[in-house]
């Protein structure tokens, strides 16, 4: 396979990632504005099960990564992200949610949680993380239309 393709592959893969990062951070800042209505409950599991797949994929990456392992049977957009994330946490400058000071499984755990205190925790992680694909699909964007 051709970078571009891969590129491409990987824009699209992050675009229904960003969809459910969305999705679950609207639903989230509504929840803890009390406006919950049960038909975006479909939408939103949906979501949930889209993110948790990729977050625990990213993590376990990220685990060969901390062990000095190579990193095996990953595309190299994929490497890219767990660099440009290990990047973004050395830097630390703009990051400061669980996902980069504790872990990204820790989103795993608030996506389930019902408190408050974690809901707010979970808004901040998703919103870091969507930082960190959007700069992803800016790469791949490149990639795959060249530069403007």
């Amino acid at each position: 396979m051709n970078n571009q393709w891969i590129s491409f592959q990987s824009f699209v893969q992050n675009q229904e990632l960003l969809e459910a990062i969305n999705t679950l951070s609207i639903h989230t800042k509504l929840d803890l504005a009390g406006d919950v209505e049960e038909e975006r409950v479909t939408k939103l599991n949906d979501a949930k099960i889209k993110l948790s797949q990729f977050i625990k994929n990213f993590d376990k990456i990220i685990k060969q990564t901390d062990n000095n392992k190579p990193i095996l049977g990953v595309d190299h957009r994929l490497r890219q992200l767990v660099q440009n994330f290990f990047s973004a946490k050395q830097t630390g400058y703009k990051f400061h949610s669980p996902f980069f000071t504790e872990s990204p499984a820790r989103v795993l755990d608030l996506i389930k949680s019902e408190n408050e205190e974690d809901k707010k925790s979970l808004i901040e992680c998703l919103k870091e993380l969507r930082i960190l694909i959007e700069e992803h699909v800016h790469t791949d964007t490149n990639e795959i239309l060249g530069e403007f």
